[in-house]
Protein backbone atom coordinates (compact mmCIF):
# COMPACT_ATOMS: atom_id res chain seq x y z
CA UNK A 1 0.00 0.00 0.00
CA UNK A 2 1.34 3.56 -0.23
CA UNK A 3 0.85 5.64 2.24
CA UNK A 4 3.46 7.86 4.26
CA UNK A 5 3.29 5.08 7.45
CA UNK A 6 3.98 2.56 4.70
CA UNK A 7 6.59 4.44 3.26
CA UNK A 8 8.35 4.84 6.49
CA UNK A 9 8.11 1.27 7.16
CA UNK A 10 8.68 0.20 3.98
CA UNK A 11 12.08 2.15 4.65
CA UNK A 12 12.74 0.75 7.97
CA UNK A 13 12.53 -2.94 7.27
CA UNK A 14 14.68 -2.65 4.14
CA UNK A 15 17.27 -0.69 6.34
CA UNK A 16 17.28 -3.30 8.86
CA UNK A 17 15.92 -6.81 7.35
CA UNK A 18 19.52 -7.79 7.46
CA UNK A 19 19.59 -7.72 11.42
CA UNK A 20 16.06 -8.42 12.11
CA UNK A 21 12.85 -11.02 10.65
CA UNK A 22 9.89 -8.88 10.14
CA UNK A 23 6.28 -9.60 10.68
CA UNK A 24 4.45 -6.74 9.85
CA UNK A 25 0.37 -5.76 10.65
CA UNK A 26 -0.32 -4.04 6.99
CA UNK A 27 -3.36 -1.87 7.99
CA UNK A 28 -5.84 -0.52 5.55
CA UNK A 29 -9.39 0.98 5.56
CA UNK A 30 -10.29 -1.93 2.67
CA UNK A 31 -7.34 -4.02 2.52
CA UNK A 32 -7.70 -5.83 -0.87
CA UNK A 33 -5.53 -8.67 0.58
CA UNK A 34 -7.49 -9.09 4.18
CA UNK A 35 -6.50 -11.83 5.86
CA UNK A 36 -3.48 -12.90 3.68
CA UNK A 37 -0.45 -13.67 5.37
CA UNK A 38 2.14 -12.29 2.64
CA UNK A 39 5.58 -13.08 2.44
CA UNK A 40 7.68 -10.47 0.48
CA UNK A 41 10.92 -12.18 1.37
CA UNK A 42 12.09 -13.17 -1.18
CA UNK A 43 11.74 -9.58 -3.05
CA UNK A 44 13.27 -8.27 0.19
CA UNK A 45 16.46 -10.20 -0.69
CA UNK A 46 16.66 -9.34 -3.98
CA UNK A 47 16.04 -5.46 -3.29
CA UNK A 48 18.85 -5.50 -0.33
CA UNK A 49 21.10 -8.24 -1.15
CA UNK A 50 20.55 -10.13 2.22
CA UNK A 51 20.38 -13.93 1.74
CA UNK A 52 18.32 -14.51 4.80
CA UNK A 53 15.46 -11.76 4.81
CA UNK A 54 12.62 -12.87 6.58
CA UNK A 55 9.80 -10.13 6.19
CA UNK A 56 5.93 -10.99 6.06
CA UNK A 57 2.73 -9.00 5.81
CA UNK A 58 -0.80 -9.81 7.55
CA UNK A 59 -2.69 -7.40 5.15
CA UNK A 60 -5.55 -5.98 7.35
CA UNK A 61 -8.56 -4.19 6.99
CA UNK A 62 -8.84 -2.10 9.67
CA UNK A 63 -6.11 -1.31 12.94
CA UNK A 64 -6.53 -4.94 14.42
CA UNK A 65 -7.88 -5.96 17.95
CA UNK A 66 -6.19 -7.97 20.67
CA UNK A 67 -7.28 -11.20 18.94
CA UNK A 68 -5.42 -10.81 16.29
CA UNK A 69 -2.76 -9.62 18.02
CA UNK A 70 -2.34 -12.28 20.12
CA UNK A 71 -3.07 -14.84 17.06
CA UNK A 72 0.21 -13.27 15.63
CA UNK A 73 2.60 -13.61 18.92
CA UNK A 74 1.38 -17.04 19.15
CA UNK A 75 2.29 -17.78 15.67
CA UNK A 76 4.75 -15.72 14.92
CA UNK A 77 6.66 -15.45 18.02
CA UNK A 78 7.70 -12.21 18.04
CA UNK A 79 10.55 -10.78 20.36
CA UNK A 80 9.71 -7.60 20.50
CA UNK A 81 6.17 -5.18 19.43
CA UNK A 82 7.12 -1.84 17.42
CA UNK A 83 4.30 0.14 16.49
CA UNK A 84 4.08 3.51 15.14
CA UNK A 85 1.23 6.05 14.14
CA UNK A 86 -1.03 8.12 15.34
CA UNK A 87 -1.44 6.17 18.59
CA UNK A 88 -4.92 7.22 19.06
CA UNK A 89 -6.09 4.65 16.12
CA UNK A 90 -5.01 1.89 18.39
CA UNK A 91 -6.52 2.81 21.95
CA UNK A 92 -7.11 -1.35 21.64
CA UNK A 93 -3.28 -2.16 21.54
CA UNK A 94 -2.20 0.49 24.55
CA UNK A 95 -5.23 -1.32 26.54
CA UNK A 96 -3.61 -4.49 26.34
CA UNK A 97 -0.15 -3.05 26.68
CA UNK A 98 0.06 -4.81 30.15
CA UNK A 99 -0.57 -8.06 28.92
CA UNK A 100 1.86 -7.99 25.99
CA UNK A 101 3.98 -6.50 28.25
CA UNK A 102 4.31 -9.90 30.56
CA UNK A 103 5.77 -11.68 27.52
CA UNK A 104 7.46 -9.20 25.07
CA UNK A 105 8.38 -5.27 24.83
CA UNK A 106 6.08 -2.93 23.49
CA UNK A 107 8.17 -0.18 21.72
CA UNK A 108 6.70 3.12 19.84
CA UNK A 109 8.57 4.90 16.81
CA UNK A 110 7.21 8.75 17.04
CA UNK A 111 7.53 10.57 14.40
CA UNK A 112 5.25 13.33 15.93
CA UNK A 113 6.88 16.75 14.95
CA UNK A 114 3.90 18.77 15.50
CA UNK A 115 3.33 21.63 18.37
CA UNK A 116 1.93 22.17 20.43
CA UNK A 117 2.82 19.09 22.16
CA UNK A 118 0.30 16.46 22.10
CA UNK A 119 -0.43 15.79 25.91
CA UNK A 120 -3.26 13.53 24.73
CA UNK A 121 -0.72 10.79 23.93
CA UNK A 122 1.20 11.22 27.58
CA UNK A 123 -0.68 7.58 28.32
CA UNK A 124 0.39 6.27 25.41
CA UNK A 125 3.83 7.27 25.43
CA UNK A 126 4.01 5.90 29.08
CA UNK A 127 2.41 2.26 28.14
CA UNK A 128 5.52 1.32 26.05
CA UNK A 129 8.58 0.14 27.36
CA UNK A 130 11.15 2.29 25.05
CA UNK A 131 10.18 5.15 22.71
CA UNK A 132 11.85 6.17 19.28
CA UNK A 133 12.28 9.62 18.52
CA UNK A 134 12.75 10.37 14.92
CA UNK A 135 14.05 13.74 15.11
CA UNK A 136 15.40 16.18 17.76
CA UNK A 137 12.20 18.12 17.74
CA UNK A 138 10.27 14.81 18.35
CA UNK A 139 12.35 14.00 20.87
CA UNK A 140 12.16 17.36 22.94
CA UNK A 141 8.24 16.96 22.69
CA UNK A 142 8.19 13.42 23.87
CA UNK A 143 10.29 14.68 26.83
CA UNK A 144 8.35 17.64 27.37
CA UNK A 145 4.83 15.24 27.26
CA UNK A 146 6.06 12.90 29.82
CA UNK A 147 8.25 14.93 32.22
CA UNK A 148 5.18 16.81 33.60
CA UNK A 149 3.97 13.30 34.83
CA UNK A 150 6.06 10.75 34.69
CA UNK A 151 9.43 12.41 35.44
CA UNK A 152 12.69 10.22 34.08
CA UNK A 153 11.37 7.47 34.62
CA UNK A 154 10.68 6.23 30.85
CA UNK A 155 13.31 4.98 27.90
CA UNK A 156 13.07 7.63 25.41
CA UNK A 157 15.60 7.51 22.73
CA UNK A 158 16.49 9.69 19.75
CA UNK A 159 17.44 7.85 16.25
CA UNK A 160 18.09 11.19 14.28
CA UNK A 161 21.01 11.31 12.61
CA UNK A 162 21.85 15.38 14.54
CA UNK A 163 22.13 13.16 17.58
CA UNK A 164 25.18 11.42 17.89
Amino acid sequence: MNSGIATVSRQLVLGTAHKFDWVQLGAAIKHPEHGKMIDISDEVRKKIGVADANVKILANSGYGDPDLLRSLINSEQPDIIMHFTDPRYWVWLYEVAHEIREILPLTFLTIWDDVPDPTYNANFYASCDTLFCISKQTFGIVNRVLSNTFGDELNIISISNNNK
